[in-house]
């Protein structure tokens, strides 16, 4: 039987792709196609695998909670950009704490951008 895979990452359509910190040649197609890529991947080897899009530091606890309900995840993988860009330092503190609290039993994975999210996932199976 597959494992369940949660991958987390900020929206890519609300990154501002312009601003000195954000990733050179990204785009939010670039990385939705990565994260999609990434899900068919790992569903195609029987995982079941899934995304959460967070908005922002005022909301991100409630997603995850909200995503975690009542389910399971083996792995749940956080994206490069939540880790990685300055603005996103607060939202990545509350997401890894609310992670501890609903999800102590999820292994956690980091990936290096987003078409390696099954890889990162893989890993800890």
């Amino acid at each position: 039987m597959g494992k369940s895979i949660l991958i987390i990452g900020e929206d890519p359509a609300l990154i501002d792709f312009t601003a000195s910190y954000a990733p050179k040649n990204m785009s939010a197609a670039k990385i939705m196609d990565g994260l999609n890529g990434s899900v068919a991947r790992l569903e195609g080897v029987g995982h079941s695998a899934a995304l959460l899009l967070t908005r922002d530091t005022e909301t991100v606890e409630r997603q995850v909670r909200d995503a975690l309900a009542g389910k399971h995840y083996d792995v749940i993988v956080v994206g490069a950009g939540l880790r990685t860009l300055a603005p996103m330092a607060l939202q990545f503190e509350r997401l890894i704490n609310v992670l501890r609290d609903v999800a102590p039993g999820a292994k956690l994975a980091f990936n290096s951008q987003p078409g390696d999210s099954d890889t990162a996932a893989m890993r800890w199976l």
